[in-house]
């Protein structure tokens, strides 16, 4: 679109040069026979070149306004599209559908002799991490969402996520202020506290500048539609 209008810009302001150039080259044919002309029609000749004159002024005056309104809509739209964007990544991060970097913390825990670690305690440590302020978290490097399932592997051990069984050492990456995840996880009662104390499972807390979190498979919609209004 900008480009569309500059060029209609850029080719009128070329055309008024020309119809410029043009007009002053006659009014130079005729100053050069003003001695045969009486004053009658000198002054009717002023008073048309006057007209044209101005009228030509208002209309690079209308040009100009019409440009200045032009760039102003673009800039206006280029400033929608930017928010639109921002909205749309937001979106893309809170979904799981963008690949994710940042702080945060990684909590490991470690293969252990006691097997007491459950999907439930999995369950429970995500939701630990998501309170305590977590943007984006992963298992095995798996990415957690509103549609993730934790599930038991079997009977007795073992984790299913998203349908894959993870294996020990399982880790939890956490996106988000670093010293804020860890003393979340870590409040006193919480299950962090207490499957060490009760369990004796021996977790382990990362704090780490930077790391990466990959992208959730993408959900295929198949029954669900939005609704018409």
């Amino acid at each position: 679109m900008f480009r569309k209008w500059q060029f209609a810009l850029t080719f009128t302001f070329v055309l008024l040069g020309i119809l410029l150039s043009f007009q002053f080259r006659t009014q130079q044919a005729l100053l050069n026979d003003l001695s045969s002309q009486s004053t009658e029609t000198l002054t009717a000749m002023a008073k048309n070149l006057n007209q044209k004159h101005y009228q030509l002024i208002r209309e690079v005056w209308d040009l100009r306004t019409q440009q200045k309104r032009l760039e102003s809509s673009v800039s206006e739209e280029k400033t929608l599209a930017e928010t639109m964007q921002i909205e749309i990544d937001k979106l893309n991060i809170a979904n799981g559908l963008s690949p994710v970097e940042g702080p945060g913390i990684i909590l490991i825990i470690p293969e252990n002799n006691s097997d007491a670690f459950f999907y439930q305690n999995m369950i429970d440590i995500i939701n630990e991490l998501w309170n305590a302020g977590a943007e984006a978290v992963a298992v095995n490097g798996i990415r957690v969402t509103n549609h993730t399932s934790i599930l038991p592997a079997d009977e007795f051990s073992g984790i299913l996520v998203n349908g894959t069984k993870i294996t020990y050492p399982y880790e939890v990456s956490a996106i988000g202020e670093p010293s804020t995840l860890n003393n979340g996880i870590s409040i006193p009662q919480g299950i962090v506290e207490n499957l060490r104390n009760f369990y004796k499972i021996p977790l382990e807390i990362k704090q780490v500048e930077r790391m990466e979190l990959p992208a959730a498979k993408p959900i295929n919609f198949k029954y669900a539609k939005p609704v018409k209004e």
